[in-house]
């Protein structure tokens, strides 16, 4: 399987759950432009606490799609590091951003 094929099948994963993470990152990105580096914490501890919790819902709700990206190649675990560090960076690019503004 190539490189572009398991992107798209990462992708596929992602999609079921990105709108929530950008509702969660844009909120956090608002409340750091109105306060700065003072409520970067809390932002910080919010944005994991959410990724746990969309982790939590997916793994008790939706283990049966495991079996799909399972068939094609694509493991449980390289389904997920992908998908929240590619979450958790561009909520740190968006914040970075935010802050050079």
């Amino acid at each position: 399987m190539t490189v572009l094929n398991k992107a798209g099948l990462i992708w596929s994963f992602y999609k079921r759950f990105v709108f929530f993470s950008l509702i969660i990152t844009v909120c956090c990105v608002v409340l750091f432009r109105e306060y700065q580096f003072d409520i970067f914490q809390i932002l910080f501890w919010l944005k994991i606490a959410s990724l746990g919790i969309t982790f939590i819902y997916i793994n008790n709700y939706k283990t049966n799609e495991y079996y799909y990206y399972q068939n094609l190649g694509v493991s449980k675990t390289l389904l997920w590091s992908v998908s929240l560090i590619f979450d958790f960076s561009v909520f740190i690019l968006l914040i970075f951003i935010t802050s050079r503004f």
